[in-house]
């Protein structure tokens, strides 16, 4: 228990009285306002009203004001001598004895009262209000006692001008009482168990506490790789066991392995198939490989010593922009500003890659496109086994469109409620709905199947029954556009829907199973601009932005675990996950008998892409458990 961190033992800094630092006994000697703490800091030779001079001289049992009062009564028979003073009769006598005794006891009355009045007065208070004549006589005589350190600092002129006074307080900071606390003589029982009071120190848990095998096996599955990286510094022993763990060995050595210059302007939209990484620029779709030597091995760059890329193939030419490619089906699309969704047939030589058909229905620039899941067996509409039988495409004309991947026919349009929505941005699919961002923050939910569970009265309560994409609920992130949304969770789970906006925020929804109670269960407030991408491996997610940064987040208690630096704003992410290949068996050297041949497999490692707003494209090494 840190009692210092938790306000339980107070260090005394500062000066009660004045506020500021300076030892006890030594003037503070700061510059303060004339009129601060009712001016009790004064000058000798400026004294304030209702404070007497230094050099006054203090009459024991009276106030000043009495004093001064008593030397001016009697009138001329003080200016000229005792001579011209009438004589007093026998009744003036008795009645001035009478008063002076009248006073005297009123004096006498008074002075108990302020004594008991001073004995209940707080210290505080005491500070903070008129000094009396006895308190200042006190005053000085501590400044006496204490010598040269205690004695008053003159004002100098050009700063009484300004209406500020040097502070002469001496009260300071005991530096024998470096703390204000009480601890608890008696320890507390309960049982055979000690309780520890809250005002007494505990000892440093982690200079003593050497745990066995174990429980140091056992940490490691409750951990995410940050947390272990702070639990090694314990001790030897669990360092020890973190350095063992894969998924903090991957967060440590995340680096990256490739980064070289694909187009001119910035690198819209990428994806990497069959190790080939194809990237989307101004108006092209550029195809990078590994650069090989005669031996079939990788080369590496000589100032950095990173893996080289060359450029195999320029298959599309546009004569727009191309804010969008994506792989389905062995099939790449890409969506150009002008609206047009065009298809390309990806063969395994990239010289053969062909057009094979557009779909051009969209009138404003397409935003997003995303194909559908592949059906597990056989799809009832084509035939095929796993096979992508739709694809969504959002634009600026607000609408999203629903294609069919083999005719290449629009089967539906999806448009927002009413006039007042925004565009559409981008989509996510879960198993049971579409869900498609706006640029007014909102979330549109729509079903697949022909069902709808809105208890009002609209299009689907007539007698047709439901329709197709029908808008059951809305999600509200906020104000700002919807710049990224992805569906996923833990082992790829989709439990989870995870929206990014213009502001920087990502929205955490929970996704039910049945009904419509999507609940915002998370908001994660890190990046300092636009949230541009949003991806999973199977235990983290990756969050790129315009400042710069790619963001990974443990899934499970959704904690930053590390901050990677592209050096430009990043527009695109693409996570390759480790798979085990048969390409990926390295043989062993020929020669030896065949008996003795042995096949080592490398361990499968995934990697993470993005492409930088400045044409740069980024290979990073996330390894097998990132």
């Amino acid at each position: 228990m840190d009692l210092f961190s938790a306000g339980r033992i107070h260090l005394k800094t500062r000066c009660e009285e004045c506020g500021y630092k300076h030892q006890e006994g030594r003037v503070c000697g700061v510059f303060v306002p004339a009129d601060f703490l009712g001016g009790r800091y004064d000058e000798p030779e400026t004294p304030r009203e209702g404070y007497m001079d230094d050099d006054e001289e203090v009459v024991e049992g009276k106030d000043p004001e009495i004093v001064e009062k008593d030397e001016t009564e009697g009138g001329l028979g003080n200016l000229f001598g005792g001579a011209l003073k009438a004589p007093k009769t026998a009744l003036e006598e008795a009645k001035e004895a009478a008063a002076k005794a009248k006073k005297a006891a009123e004096d006498k009355a008074l002075g108990k009262q302020r004594e008991v009045e001073a004995a209940n007065e707080s210290r505080l208070s005491k500070l903070h209000r008129k000094m009396t004549t006895q308190e200042k006589k006190a005053l000085r005589k501590k400044r006496a006692a204490l010598g040269r350190k205690a004695e008053k600092l003159n004002t100098p002129k050009f700063v009484k001008k300004i209406g500020y006074v040097r502070c002469n307080c001496i009260l300071g900071v005991p530096n024998d009482e470096p703390k204000e606390w009480v601890a608890v003589p008696d320890i507390r029982y309960v049982g055979d168990l000690e309780v520890k009071s809250e005002n007494r120190r505990e000892k440093a848990w982690t200079k003593r506490l050497c745990p066995n095998e174990t429980v140091l096996n056992l940490v490691n599955r409750f951990l995410d790789a940050r947390t272990l990286g702070t639990a090694g510094m314990v001790n030897r022993e669990w360092r020890d066991m973190v350095e063992q763990q894969p998924h903090y060995f991957d967060l440590k050595h995340m680096e990256p392995f490739a980064n070289y210059e694909a187009h001119d302007g910035k690198v819209e939209s990428l994806f990497v198939y069959r190790d080939r990484i194809y990237t989307a620029g101004t108006k092209v779709v550029k195809v990078w490989a590994k650069t090989l030597d005669y031996n079939g091995q990788v080369v590496y760059e000589e100032d950095t010593g990173m893996e080289k890329y060359s450029l195999l193939h320029t298959p599309v030419r546009d004569t727009a922009i191309i804010p969008q490619v994506i792989k389905a089906n062995q099939v790449m699309y890409s969506g150009a500003s002008n609206g047009a969704v065009r298809e390309w047939v990806l063969a395994h030589n990239i010289k053969n890659i062909k057009f094979s058909g557009a779909m051009w229905e969209h009138s404003g620039w397409v935003n997003d496109m995303c194909p559908a899941h592949a059906t597990p067996g056989t799809c009832s509409m084509h035939g095929v086994i796993n096979h992508v039988c739709l694809l969504y495409t959002a634009s600026d004309d607000r609408s999203i469109l629903v294609w069919d991947t083999v005719t290449r026919k629009r089967l539906g349009r999806i448009q927002p409620p009413n006039q007042t929505c925004g565009t559409m941005r981008k989509m996510a699919l879960s198993d049971r709905h579409l869900f498609v961002g706006s640029s007014n923050g909102i979330i549109y939910v729509y079903p697949f199947e022909k069902t709808c569970e809105r208890p009002d009265r609209h299009e689907c309560s007539l007698a047709a029954g439901p329709i197709r994409f029908c808008l059951q609920t809305q999600l509200r992130h906020n104000t700002d556009a919807i710049t990224a949304l992805k569906i996923g969770g833990k082992h790829h789970v989709m439990d989870k829907l995870f929206s990014g906006s213009m502001d920087g925020t990502i929205a955490v929804f929970q996704l039910e199973p049945y009904g419509y109670e999507f609940e915002h269960v998370w908001t994660i407030d890190s990046h300092t601009s636009s949230v541009t991408s949003i991806d999973m491996s199977w235990s983290h997610m990756y969050t790129a932005s315009d400042d710069g940064c790619i963001r990974i987040w443990c899934l499970t208690t959704y904690g930053l675990q590390r901050v990677l630096h592209a050096g430009n704003r990043v527009k695109c992410l693409f996570i390759d996950e480790a798979h085990e290949d048969e390409e990926t068996t390295n043989k062993a050297v020929e020669g030896t008998e065949k008996q003795d041949l042995t096949v080592e497999k490398e361990i499968p490692c995934g990697y993470l892409y993005c492409g930088l707003t400045n044409g740069y494209v980024q290979k990073w090494r996330i390894g097998q458990w990132m």
